[in-house]
Formats: C-alpha cells, structure tokens, sequence
C-alpha cells in the first residue's frame, strides 16, 4: 500500500483549501532540466507531483504527474526515463514507506532525482500530527536507496534536507559526461531562470504596502490578503494607531505589515521557519517598519526548549531589527539549538524579561498549536494592558475549546455570531475559524457599538464572495459631504452576480403599485411598482427568482454588510446613535428591502426619509445607459437654515438641485438619514420608461431613533 484511504482523503482536503500546498516542484525546475539534458530523457515523472507546479515551470518538457491523493492524478505510473520525488519522502506513512521506495525503483528506467527533509515540519496535520511522517537521518535513507540504486551523488542542504541523484540498477549510462554542476556546490535549490524575485504593491485606502513575491505562494498571499480573512483585516483596522500587537505566527508578515503601514502599530512578529522569516523581513525593511517592527525566528509555546534567554543591547544600525527610539534587544539563546530551528520560549517570559513590551492586542495563528501559545501566556492574559485577541481555533479540538474557558476566566469574553461566522464550511479546515475575544469592559463597549445589530451573518457562500467584493469596494469609496454624507459605488456587484440580479427581476405582472403595499397612501406613486422583500410576495415569484432574492437578502441583511456603511457613515451617525443609547442599552435594527420599477410620470420631491431610517441604499439595475439622466437627484433648501426630520415631500421649487446621480449599470447611491439628507427624483417624461431598482434601509427597530 502507498498511501492509506485517510491519509490520501486529508491529502486530497489539504489541495482543496491550501493553495501553497504541494507547489515545492518548481524549486527545482532548472536542475530537473539539467538532469533531462544529461541522459536525453525520452520520459519525465513526477512522483508526488501535488500541483504540477514543477511541469508549469517546464513548459517546454513533457512531464506526467503522479499523486495517489489527488483524483485524475492517481492512476499508477508508467516508467520513466527520469524519475523526479521532491518533498515527497518525509511525508510518507511509516507503515508504507518501504512500498513507496519499491515503486520508485519499479518507474525508474534510468534515474531518479529525489530530495527528503530530514526534520520535523512546522506545520502539522488537520488530526495533529506533525505533518513530516517518516523523519530520519541521511543515514537511514541511505541505507533504503542503496538496496534498490546505485547512488550516484548525494548532496546536504541548508535547512536539514538533502538531495540525491539515483541510477536504477539495470540501467546503461556508459558514454554520459561527467555529473560535475549537475547539483549547485552549495546544495541549495535552483530557481527556474523564468522566476527572478520579484515584489508586488498593493494600495488600501491612502496606504501603500509592498511584499516581496519570489514565488507563486507569496504571490497568492498578496492577492488574497483582504479577502482570505475579512474579520482579521477588519480587526486589524480598528487597531488604534501606535498600538503594540504581538503576531505569533507572522508567516511572511502579511498582517504584521498592514498593521504597521495603515495602524502605526509597534509589531512583534515570531516565525520559526527559515524561509517565511527571511521574507518577514525582507517585507518589513521593503516597508520602511525596521524602527517599528521587529521579527524573531522563534516558536512561541507553552515552556522554553533547549535554551534559555538572554537580553543583549543592540544599536539600531545593528543586525536586528530594534524597537526603541536608538536602542533595542535582541533575543539570543546559549546554545547551538537555535540554529537546528527547535527553540522556543513563552509570552511570559518574553513579557517578564522585558524582551518585548506587554501587547494591548495578539493575533495568533500556528497550525493547530495556538493552546499552547496561551497556556504559556497566563501571566500575561492577567494584565489589564492586553486588550484584545485574536486566535484561530478549531472548534473539533478539545484543547481548543479550553482556550475558550482560559480566556473566560482571564476576563475575556467573544462574539459568538462573529465566531461562527468565520468558520470555514468543507475541506481540511472545516470547523476552523478567527475568534475575537475582548476584555469584559471592550466587549460591552463593542456590543453597544460596533455589533448592534440583531441580524444574523450570511450563511451560503456565494453570498459571502458577493459581501466582501462590496465590503472592498465600499473601503475604496469617496466620501462627498456636500450637501449631505453620500457615496456613489459603481461596478458594486461582480459582473456574473449583477447578470444573475437582471436575469431574475421580476415580471411587471407579479409586482403591484406602490400605494397598494401600504407603503404610502392610496393614490400616491402610482407610477411606481413594487415587490417586498416578504415571503407572501415572493410566493409570486417563480421558485428560480424567490430563492435568488431570498439569498441575495441573506447577505443583504447581515451584520457585516450594515456595519461597513455605519462605519463609513461614522461621523454623520455617531451622534445619532449615541443619543439612542443613553435612552436603551444597544441598537437594534433589520434590514428592509423591496425591488421597484418605475414608468412614465413618476417623480418623488426631495425629502429625507422616514424618522426610523438609518442609511439608505439605491441600487441602479438598468441593463445599459440608455437611462443615464433618470438617477436620484441631490438637494438643498433655498433657505439654507431649513431642515426636515423626514415624512413630508417638499416642493421643488423651493430646493436646489445640486447633481443628479446618473442612472447607471451596477451603481449604488448611499447615504445616511440626518436632516438634511434631501433627495427625489425629477418628473420622468420619457415614454416606456423601465427604470428598476433594488432599494434597501437599515431600519431602526429602537424605540428611540433621535
């Protein structure tokens, strides 16, 4: 057996929902090449191929892939001329690996090229177990390949891995060259020439972020880093400036970078793994942070390993990175094992040392182990300094679960509707998510104003892709503030997603005229028709269109979505909202939407909306710009001391108009309700007009909305 059922299945998991996983191939793409050119390989295998990264990077071969985990993929192997297993070995079942080691001899006709780690991972499994099954000395391999090929050149590279090139025992290599530069002197892996580093930008908000990108995976990093985790970009966001975070488990420092850009935050970034901390820190001296961030290549854990710590002072203009205003410290263990990657200390001791200052807020994320990281923080959990965490758990681990418990009693307490809703749904990670915890008085504080909403997150997963393309879009958005707070969103919806909200608009016939929905007075608006968002009407829908809009107001609806324009709004609503909580303990509101057509005739005078309105939302559906002159018009009074808390529609005589929104594609008009918010549309003149909107209020349902 090659691999066992569980294991190919957490495998095949593993590819669904980690893009970086199984992308190693291409590390070794231009000695693969070399190896080929040397024997004339007629035939190319690549055992173990998980994402084929390494035929990707060799367009102009012909390589087959094979992975008994991956469907398509797993089909056994034909020989080949050269034989390529890279970052396969270590990962091996125990139990299977002399099988495995028969079959790499069975495919190889000539030669094989195989490199094995000869270390634990960083990472571990989905069922914690360290992610290198078969960890053994150079030795012990030797001793397996050499009952099965001639060893032909074995090479030990940097970070405890090694390299060989195999002869299979029957094969006839008279007439080749030498093997001389086939394998760098200095072991470490080739790059292909086609992959240079490289690095790459991203502008959020008026703030300019740079990462190193040197490969595929860092690339991905970078294009996804505000979409892969919207509630900690979120979080990050509401950092207050110059705060001190501690990031166990920076990676290559995606967060620890956009909190010292966009937060001024003083970062503390731990990362073990050689490679990731070289970029971290390559990614803070690319972002001007080395007076204000600083990386140690450190595990933090539940006990010190190995070494103990000492303090020595460093100047600024030293080898690491320093905190202070000219003098900072650097962590340096006693002995050797520092350099083997299996040193570890606490957060206690750090904070205890004075080695790092106490954080007002972690972030923590280390593949399974993040219990660990708080058992050895309790100390510090008890400082009234710490503010707030944020940690990834998995809610099917017990010792998880108990992180909840710990942080309980060290006063900390979490939003459950946010927790959930950052679960990750299918694949290896199901069940694993960012949890917020904040200490009881910022809890409180937060639930009054910052999640006031008692509507519930969306629960389908195109509309979570649908929320977080708007959420991005509406962080970019220009704020107008005259003569009111007001933003203009174009191109709102995805492309596919706004082709979807046409194609499901509803019939003329199954809508009915404003003033017949008890909206307004009979009589009025006849020229408007509507459909509301209520389970009667959309019984006169077809079941395709009242399960499209019933889940498009899954998200509409949601917490994250009236949030970000109440944050938007912040300034114009903040006085509102804090007058309506001196009266009631939180604000409480719903969502209230209804799709509408409007025809010839219609027009509505400038007004401010309803008393029980929060924020309005105009979402423009025409299927081109034929109607551009028809869009929602903005005014003031000509009395500039007039002001209306909302019912009535003025005459326009006495408003200016100052600009009319044009009516087009996959636009959004949003604003606040305040006094002054006056808007309306002008007489529509044009004949056979069809002028369709989705029209969306938060609605207060406080008993208070003043």
């Amino acid at each position: 057996m090659l691999i066992t059922p569980n294991y190919a299945e957490l495998n095949a998991r593993l590819h669904d929902v980690r893009p970086d996983y199984g992308t190693s191939g291409q590390r070794w793409a231009a000695t693969v090449d070399r190896l080929a050119n040397w024997i004339g390989a007629c035939s190319i295998l690549d055992y173990g191929c998980g994402k084929q990264t390494l035929a990707a990077a060799l367009p102009q071969r012909k390589i087959t892939g094979y992975d008994p985990a991956l469907p398509g993929l797993d089909i056994a192997p034909s020989p080949a001329d050269l034989v390529v297993c890279t970052d396969v070995l270590e990962h091996v079942e125990p139990e299977c690996i002399e099988e495995v080691l028969d079959d790499l001899c069975r495919i190889t006709s000539k030669l094989a090229f195989v490199t094995v780690a000869t270390r634990p991972a960083v990472k571990t499994l989905a069922d914690g177990r360290n992610a290198h099954l078969t960890v053994q000395p150079l030795s012990w391999w030797r001793s397996r390949f050499e009952s099965r090929f001639d060893i032909l050149q074995v090479r030990e590279l940097k970070g405890s891995e090694f390299a060989l090139v195999l002869v299979a025992l029957h094969a006839d290599m008279d007439g080749l060259g030498p093997l001389d530069g086939l394998l760098p002197a200095d072991a470490s892996p080739s790059q292909p020439p086609t992959a240079p580093p490289a690095n790459m930008e991203i502008l959020h908000r008026e703030h300019r972020l740079i990462f190193q990108t040197p490969n595929q995976m860092t690339r991905w990093r970078v294009q996804t880093l505000l979409e892969k985790e919207p509630h900690t970009i979120h979080w990050l966001e509401r950092i207050p400036l110059n705060s001190v975070l501690l990031d166990v488990g920076a990676n290559v420092g995606m967060y620890s970078i956009f909190a010292g850009v966009t937060r001024k935050a003083r970062v503390f970034a731990f990362e073990p793994e050689s490679q990731n901390f070289a970029l971290l820190n390559q990614n803070i001296a690319a972002n001007a942070l080395s007076g204000r961030a600083v990386a140690y290549p450190l595990a933090l854990s539940d006990q010190t390993a190995l070494a103990p710590l000492y303090l020595s002072s460093v100047s600024a203009g030293g080898s690491c990175h320093s905190f202070g205003a000219e003098v900072g410290f650097d962590l340096r263990p006693r002995s050797h094992a520092f350099a083997q990657g299996s040193f570890a200390t606490t957060i206690d001791q750090l904070v205890a040392t004075g080695a790092i200052p106490c954080p007002a807020f972690i972030k923590i994320d280390v593949d399974g182990l993040e219990h660990k990281v708080i058992r050895g923080a309790r100390q510090t959990l008890a400082d009234p300094r710490v503010q707030e965490i944020l940690i990834e758990l998995n809610t099917h681990l017990q010792e998880h679960l108990d992180v909840i418990d710990i942080l309980k009693e060290h006063g900390f307490e979490y939003d459950p509707a946010q927790s959930a809703s950052s679960l990750r749904k299918s694949g290896a990670f199901e069940g694993v998510g960012e949890f917020i915890f904040r200490r009881k008085e910022r809890a409180d504080a937060a639930q009054k104003m910052n999640h006031v909403f008692s509507i519930h997150p969306p629960r389908n997963e195109e509309g979570w892709k649908v929320l977080q393309h708007m959420i991005g879009r509406i962080a970019d958005a220009e704020l107008v503030a005259d003569p009111f707070p007001y933003l203009v969103l174009d191109k709102v919806f995805p492309e596919d997603y706004y082709a979807q909200m046409l194609e499901n608009f509803p019939a003329l016939e199954h809508m009915r005229p404003l003033s017949e929905s008890g909206r307004v007075a009979r009589g009025l608006y006849e020229q408007r028709h509507a459909l509301l968002f209520q389970d009667g009407e959309f019984e006169r829908l077809t079941n395709r269109q009242a399960g499209f809009w019933k889940g498009l107001a899954d998200w509409l609806y949601s917490d994250p979505f009236a949030n970000a324009f109440i944050a938007k709004f912040h300034q114009a609503l903040q006085p509102r909202m804090s007058a309506i909580l001196k009266s009631e303990d939180r604000i409480r509101a719903r969502g209230d939407a209804l799709l509408v057509e409007d025809h010839t005739q219609y027009a509505i005078g400038p007004h401010t909306d309803a008393p029980h309105r929060l924020v309005t939302f105009l979402f423009y559906l025409p299927e081109d710009d034929s109607m551009r002159d028809l869009g929602t018009s903005i005014y003031k009074p000509r009395n500039s001391e007039f002001t209306c808390w909302g019912g009535p529609h003025h005459p326009f005589d006495q408003f200016e108009r100052t600009t009319t929104v044009e009516f087009l594609p996959n636009r959004l008009l949003a604003f606040p309700k305040t006094d002054r918010s006056f808007h309306g549309v002008e007489p529509i003149e044009r004949e056979q007009v069809r002028r369709r909107l989705l029209i969306n209020n938060v609605r207060l349902m406080s008993q208070t909305t003043r």
